[in-house]
């Protein structure tokens, strides 16, 4: 709906117990990625895990493929995956081994600066620079610091310094401001990836695309479209009320957190789809009558 989007990552796949998990195979399911540029997203924890997962992403036709290094989760991290590989640079290695022998499939790789200190990178970027990759996506933060704190911006350009690959910055973009300073302190990088912050404000991406100007009405117009699409596909596909109140609740774990407070309590509180429908819609209606300029979205 939006567009600006070069790219889409699917959550990551990992193998648990032995085994891949449903709910991680749907994500990358060929049918369910249609007319979308797509790229799966591994979690490997050594370069066995790292095999059958390329083997499982080439079976669904994928050429391309990310390895996550920057998960900062401890229910991630504390098994040695995610941004808990960064500490063991023998794991790393054996990963980049297997990645060097991999003729099928192009890999990037997403890290963050470290698990529990900021340099830990620096142990192997050189083991990086000889691997080939598309480009690496960096968030400059360690594991550690989960999305708390600031993000390191004096290591994330000594990274830039030692590294040889394309470089995409992530981390705390959520405004058009964000974006520009990024963007205008570092145009030695490829571009920018988004998380949290475009899940927030779905329409960063049509703003950071366009060059023509969008009223905050008709940023707020187009942002209630794309919600209503979403609800009707959770309408769909969920079994019950109770499920699609669950997954449209979880919406709003980061949508619009500078929409109106008291309305948006409201939706996280409705008890029932129509009383979901009713808040939403006072919601918008609210956030069209104090919205006076783009930049206040």
């Amino acid at each position: 709906m939006w567009g600006g989007v070069a790219c889409y990552y699917t959550p990551f796949v990992r193998i648990e117990k032995g085994e891949f998990r449903r709910k991680e195979l749907i994500d990358i399911a060929p049918e369910n990625n249609t007319n979308t540029p797509v790229v799966p997203q591994m979690l490997p924890g050594d370069a066995g895990e790292l095999k059958r997962l390329v083997t499982l992403f080439r079976e669904n036709g994928y050429s391309r493929a990310d390895i996550n290094m920057g998960c900062p989760f401890p229910p991630v991290a504390l098994h040695g995956r995610g941004s808990g590989l960064l500490p063991h640079k023998e794991k790393v290695a054996e990963i980049m081994k297997a990645v060097r022998e991999e003729r099928e499939v192009q890999f990037s790789v997403k890290m963050r600066l470290g698990w529990e200190d900021k340099n830990e990178w620096r142990d192997l970027i050189d083991i990086l620079n000889d691997t080939s990759l598309t480009h690496i996506t960096i968030h400059p933060r360690i594991g550690r610091q989960q999305y708390k704190g600031v993000v390191d911006m004096e290591s994330f350009e000594q990274f830039c310094e030692l590294c040889k690959h394309p470089i995409i910055y992530n981390g705390d973009l959520n405004s058009m401001r964000d974006i520009e300073n990024i963007t205008t302190r570092f145009p030695q990088i490829k571009g920018i990836m988004m998380g949290r912050g475009l899940l927030a404000r779905p329409y960063l991406s049509k703003l950071i695309s366009s060059d023509v100007p969008y009223t905050a009405g008709e940023i707020i117009e187009q942002t209630e479209k794309f919600h209503n699409a979403l609800y009707e596909e959770l309408v769909a596909t969920s079994q019950g009320n109770t499920q699609l109140l669950q997954r449209a609740h979880a919406l709003w774990e980061y949508f619009l957190p500078h929409a109106p407070r008291k309305e948006r309590k409201a939706v996280l509180k409705s008890s029932s789809p129509a009383q979901y429908s009713s808040a939403v819609a006072r919601l918008f209606e609210s956030w069209h009558a104090v919205s006076n300029e783009v930049e206040a979205l």
